[in-house]
């Protein structure tokens, strides 16, 4: 723009400006910016040549745009200054050019109203800002929303620049990232008290679904169901202009942002579009804070995933008024300990630990054919039936600060076992039983109920003097029921699946008689095992049911151990056994899970616990008694990581 030109449009903004300019100059009351501003021309920085446009109506999907402004500006009196606009657009190949008078005004502390008239005639745009220092260079950092039709957001630090040495950059929409701050505002959900908005001090929620260089949109609801659009710029300082639409009703604000991503708020002040001129009433808007904030102050680390995908659904459509909206709305009205119960209550069922619970419930059938090989003697020439009734109890206490569980249960177990080989025995059996785990957690009231069909083959091999190898597999199938509580909506949510537990084991012992009446037998055994669950999805919690992905847990346990063997005469025996195993697979117990109302899946980190498993066992067995035998048998295994799994049977054995 040449210098003839410029004057020509100072002139005739002074002309426009001088009523409006006596009325602002008592505003004013001071020439500190006068120097600043005087005869100045001004444009905006490349990182900020970025705007945003949408639709009069709608906030919903604002467009990129580039938007170069050019300000000529004149003499400036006691802080009262005018000049002119040339507005560069650029909305994909169109380019369009808008020039408008300005009459504006700085206050001493550096606060400053523009006010933007088309040359053509029109609605008049109002600019806020303020004076700043960046590098070392006096800006206007400067933030407006302006249009009617067709609505433009555009912030920027105006530069001051000389137009014979220096031209500005082309308004193109460069993705630049001037303003980092703020951009953890995206996917954020705030709390809103606006007696502007709402016509009453009861909140209503909004959610900043987008954020790019500090510019942000979404979408809000009031408290009487009122939904609305926003669009917004930040500065890095956290000068904020927020734009709501409602029904086509444009309501813009004005103020500052404080905090950051754990605790932010917005205080704003409506102001009239046109003059400038605030209002009085002030918009508190309110970040909901991060709900694993609560799970972590909480010490609840398994709930860490839940807790970030539920956020996530807050910041959403879905949080706002989707699906979830009724959850969200509760979880927003809690806080601290409460909050991280909420959300541990959304866990799939003991804290999904359900296939490794299940496992431990089931060693009670194993330590049954592991007892079985123990009165086993390879030498004996007959078949025998047996039965035996047996039950167990599961105790894991909370660790890692995750919550534990209990399991209790038991069913009966009936087997044949023959020689038949010399040296060579081989038994099978088969049982059913019932198991039910209750989660260690009273304020996450959770079940799992276990009904089991077993089926298990033992055998063992004398290749050598003394010298036992020993085997046992069992396959397992099982049907699961849950039922989870979730009382912070008054609901209950339950699930029916079905799951397959497999363990395979053998070791060597060699016995040695220290006495005609003891005989101690040392032992090394390995032992896989594995429990597979299918997926499964709840019904009864509305949005809150879980889709819960299959999930697997292995351990392979090495154990060295030792049984004693007392002969206690008139066909009495009792048998004492201890050992130390170590899980070499040890995999943290954790499950895959997604709401029925949507969201990302999250992962539920269970239980970590020690590989080291200490174990020890004691029993008594009759012989001989008209062809009858009975024993009976208890067995405990405990861990450094407070897990207790105690078991105990019954065995009536007979030849046939």
């Amino acid at each position: 723009m040449g210098a003839s030109a410029a004057l020509a449009r100072v002139l005739i903004g002074a002309v426009f400006g001088a009523v409006l300019g006596a009325a602002t100059t008592a505003r004013a009351q001071s020439a500190i910016w006068d120097a600043t501003i005087s005869n100045t021309h001004w444009y905006v920085p490349a990182q900020q040549l970025l705007a945003y446009a949408s639709s009069g109506t709608s906030f919903s999907n604002p467009i990129p745009i580039g938007d170069q402004t050019l300000w000529t500006l004149g003499v400036a009196t006691n802080g009262v200054f005018n000049g002119v606009s040339d507005a560069q657009l650029k909305l994909g190949p169109i380019q369009i050019t808008q020039t408008a008078l300005i009459q504006g005004f700085v206050t001493t502390s550096g606060q400053i109203t523009m006010l933007f008239t088309p040359a053509g005639g029109g609605a008049t745009t109002v600019g806020l800002g303020r004076m700043t220092l960046i590098d070392g260079v006096t800006s206007m950092e400067m933030q407006m929303i302006t249009g009617d039709s067709l609505l433009v957001t555009h912030w920027a630090y105006m530069l001051p620049y000389d137009p014979m040495t220096f031209t500005p950059p082309p308004p193109v929409p460069l993705p630049a990232n001037s303003v980092p701050q703020w951009a953890w505002a995206s996917g954020t959900p705030w709390s809103v008290v606006s007696p502007q908005l709402f016509g009453t001090n009861q909140p209503g929620r909004l959610i900043v679904s987008n954020y790019q260089n500090g510019y942000f949109w979404g979408r809000g609801i009031g408290p009487n169901g009122q939904v609305f659009t926003l669009l917004g710029s930040v500065t890095p300082e956290g000068k904020v202009l927020l734009a709501t639409l409602s029904n086509a009703s444009l309501t813009t604000l004005y103020g500052d942002a404080t905090g950051d991503a754990a605790a932010a708020r917005m205080l704003l002040e409506s102001y009239d579009a046109s003059s400038g001129v605030f209002s009085g009433d002030f918009t508190n808007l309110f970040l909901i804070p991060p709900y694993v904030n609560a799970v972590r102050a909480a010490n609840n680390p398994a709930a860490v995933g839940a807790a970030e995908a539920l956020y996530r659904i807050a910041g959403s459509s879905l949080g706002l008024d989707g699906a979830m909206a009724p959850a969200i709305t509760a979880l927003n009205g809690l806080s601290g300990t409460a909050l991280s119960t909420a959300v541990s209550q959304t866990l799939p069922v003991i804290t999904g630990a359900a296939s490794r619970a299940t496992y431990q419930a089931q060693r009670a059938f194993q330590h049954v054919l592991e007892t079985r090989l123990d009165a086993l003697q390879v030498a004996e020439p007959e078949r025998r039936l047996w039965v035996r009734p047996f039950g167990g109890m599961v105790r894991q206490e909370r660790h890692g600060d995750v919550a534990g569980y209990r399991a209790s249960g038991g069913g009966a177990a009936a087997g044949i076992e023959e020689l038949i080989s010399p040296g060579v025995l081989l038994g099978g059996a088969g049982a059913i039983s019932s198991t039910s785990i209750t989660g260690g957690d009273e304020t996450v009231p959770n079940t799992l109920g276990v009904e089991s069909y077993q089926a298990g083959l033992y055998g063992a091999l004398a290749p050598a003097h003394d010298v036992v190898a020993r085997f046992q597999a069992e396959a397992v199938f099982n049907r699961n029921r849950t039922n989870r509580s979730i009382t912070f909506m008054n609901a209950a949510a339950s699930a029916g699946y079905d799951s397959a537990t497999v363990h395979v084991g053998g070791g060597l012992a060699k016995a040695v008689r220290l006495a005609p009446w003891l005989t101690l037998a040392p032992s090394l055994n390995v032992d896989y095992g594995e429990v597979r669950a299918d997926a499964y999805s709840e019904g009864g919690a509305g949005a809150l049911s879980l889709n819960v992905h299959a999930q697997t847990y292995r351990e392979l346990m090495l154990t060295s151990g030792v049984k004693a063997s007392f002969q206690a005469g008139n066909g009495i025996e009792i048998i004492a056994k201890g050992g130390v195993g170590y899980n070499a697979l040890n995999e943290p117990t954790m499950i895959t899970a997604s709401y029925s109302g949507g969201g990302d899946p999250f992962v539920t980190q269970g239980l970590s616990v020690s590989p080291w498993l200490c174990s020890a066992g004691l029993g008594m067995a009759a012989h001989g008694i008209d062809g009858v035998d009975l024993s009976l048998h208890y067995d405990l295994q405990a861990s450094p990581s407070a897990a207790l799994v105690q078991s105990a049977s019954l065995v009536f054995r007979r030849k046939i």
